[in-house]
């Protein structure tokens, strides 16, 4: 099996970390616009099964909105990264020329 280079270059992590935020962004208005049209059902429908049907969407829209919290956090810990990778390369440089 071939094996391939990986190569990490600081704006790469940049562009990718915009995109996936901005993608998980979109990804989330979707999620809760879709979480937020349980209440035209009460327009159709009515009873028990419509509210339980609510409630089961809120709760879950609120468990989502968390967990996209959390995945955009963790989004922005590339900048870090990238950071940290442009650091050593640099250190990295330094010490070749150095030797």
């Amino acid at each position: 099996m071939e094996q391939k280079e990986l190569i990490v270059t600081t704006e790469l992590l940049q562009q990718k970390e915009e995109e996936w935020k901005k993608i998980t962004t979109q990804a989330e208005q979707i999620f809760c616009e879709t979480a937020d049209s349980v209440k035209g059902l009460k327009q159709v429908f009515c009873g028990k099964p419509v509210s339980a049907l609510k409630t089961d969407f809120l709760a879950q829209k609120e468990k989502g909105k968390k967990d996209f919290e959390r995945l955009l956090r963790h989004l922005e810990k590339l900048k870090v990264i990238a950071f940290v990778y442009d650091k050593v390369e640099r250190e990295n440089r330094g010490f070749i020329k150095r030797n």
